[in-house]
């Protein structure tokens, strides 16, 4: 009798655990976001952070691994959201109608080698065959985010548990990943408030 109960006080100060630093990341970028040029600068590093990451991964060692594989695990290490995370901790308190303006302008988002996907309103992936597509910076960082995150929660996963997940082309997702990322680059280098770091 006792350890379902320690198991669940376990879980539920894990989810307390959880929600306090839900709760501080908010706070801490609700205070970095009213000064726009320095929240900008700070995604602008992590996009190009992530860049150099995803430049020294050759993409088709991740054709037919399964989401928890060792090599999954080591490059989800590498690769940050915390702060394109942070641009959707939106309050009444702090709009910020600068930041989301400039957040709202669209680019394009290469297709090459037909490897684009797109979410649809059910969920489900489907390839994209137009030689790219055009995507506002919110759009891609949500994409990225959404992306990053689930596969750092299917990593996690033990064989047994990895039943029950459909396949993934691993590739097709971390080249989608490139792609938005290059993209929100490419924007963000003719704001104002980046040109004299971009590179």
């Amino acid at each position: 009798m006792l350890e379902p109960i320690e198991a669940g006080l376990t879980i539920g100060s894990k989810a307390v655990d959880l929600v306090d630093t839900v709760i501080q990341k908010f706070e801490k970028y609700q205070k970095i976001k009213q000064d726009t040029t320095a929240y900008l600068r700070l995604l602008y590093i992590e996009v190009l952070n992530n860049l150099e990451v995803l430049k020294t991964i050759n993409f088709d060692k991740y054709s037919n691994i399964k989401p928890n594989d060792a090599k999954v695990k080591t490059i989800l290490k590498l690769l940050q959201t915390e702060i394109s995370e942070s641009v959707f901790y939106k309050s009444a308190d702090n709009p910020n109608a600068e930041l989301y303006d400039k957040l709202r302008k669209k680019g394009k988002v290469e297709n090459k080698g037909q490897d684009l996907i797109k979410t649809t309103l059910k969920g489900d992936d489907v390839k994209i065959k137009n030689r790219f597509v055009y995507e506002n910076i919110l759009q891609a960082i949500s994409f990225v985010v959404t992306k990053i995150e689930l596969m750092k929660k299917y990593s996690t996963l033990t064989d047994e548990e990895m039943e029950i997940i459909k396949n993934m082309n691993l590739r097709v997702r971390l080249i989608n990943i490139n792609q938005r990322l290059l993209m929100i680059k490419k924007v963000m280098d003719d704001f104002d408030d980046i040109k004299e770091m971009a590179r």
